[in-house]
């Protein structure tokens, strides 16, 4: 292997195993196939590896090509960050990504107020029901509960306290509803895979009982919980911060009940790199200033 870097040809390489194409590759470039084929070439040539091998129309890579792939991305990502801060008509795409419960009823809610404040951006909201590791490849901002990644600025957004919700009807219905009756009420259940089940942490952390006799619904997801609380199945425990818009629009109540913190806390965290880019830069404060609760401060975990 030389030491003359063959630049253009990284740049080919990337947007045909991006693409799973040679000839769109090309069309991305605006350069024919043949000049594809003879950098591809070259690149093997350079590293004297084969990077992949065509298989019915579509690229496959070869080991040391998923390997180059997946070290080149980061790079021509940063690459594109560093020109989309500093051409302002480049400012494109910010990826945010975020649990499920957070991205569809805090996130979705707020996105036309986004929209409004920041017009020249494209916002793409995602959602992942479990901690994830974060990249470059995945999103540009993340919403999670992961205290620390390498690389990363880490901004506590809240604590997570569980508060207990059920519909109007069903408060209604219920003419009351205190610690000396829950027993008389279905309790709707969710469960977090590295934190337990909810209601039992709000029982042991309020040192109550749980009669033996009380009604239970389990789920395997909050959201599931809280649509069941919304039809009036139940009470459910939740983020309040999360269910605003169920409160504001009248399908839950708070209810008068002791809380519990989950031992949760949210965090919103992006690249340390990126933060000359303007264009996440802009959409990490506002989600900081519009996000109810209490920000701490931020913490740079760089190593």
């Amino acid at each position: 292997m030389n030491n003359n870097i063959p630049l253009r040809a990284l740049q080919i390489f990337e947007a045909c195993a991006r693409l799973e194409s040679c000839s769109l590759a090309a069309n991305e470039l605006c350069i024919t196939q043949s000049a594809v084929s003879q950098q591809i070439k070259q690149l093997e040539d350079y590293f004297l590896e084969k990077l992949f091998y065509r298989q019915g129309g579509k690229i496959n890579l070869t080991e040391a090509g998923i390997e180059l792939r997946e070290r080149l991305a980061p790079v021509f990502y940063d690459l594109n960050s560093v020109c989309s801060s500093l051409v302002q008509n480049m400012a494109g795409e910010v990826r945010v990504h975020s649990y499920t419960s957070l991205a569809a009823r805090w996130l979705v809610p707020k996105m036309e107020q986004l929209r409004q404040m920041y017009p020249e951006l494209n916002i793409n909201v995602g959602m992942f029901q479990n901690d994830i590791e974060m990249s470059d490849m995945i999103a540009d901002i993340f919403i999670v509960t992961r205290e620390c990644q390498d690389g990363y600025t880490i901004i506590p957004l809240v604590t997570e306290k569980l508060v207990a919700f059920c519909s109007p009807d069903y408060l209604a219905q219920s003419q009351g509803i205190s610690l000396a009756t829950l027993d008389q009420h279905c309790l709707l259940y969710s469960k977090h895979k590295d934190y337990g089940v909810d209601w039992d942490t709000w029982f042991r952390n309020n040192d109550i009982a749980i009669s033996p006799n009380q009604k239970k619904i389990f789920f395997n997801h909050n959201m599931l919980a809280v649509q069941a609380a919304i039809y009036g199945q139940g009470i459910v425990l939740g983020l309040e911060q999360t269910l605003k818009v169920e409160l504001d629009s009248g399908n839950l109540v708070k209810l008068d009940l002791p809380t519990c913190l989950s031992g949760l806390t949210y965090y919103i965290a992006y690249k340390t790199s990126k933060k000359r880019d303007a264009r996440i830069m802009r959409i990490v404060d506002w989600i900081i200033d519009n996000y109810p609760g209490d920000h701490p401060g931020d913490r740079t975990l760089a190593r």
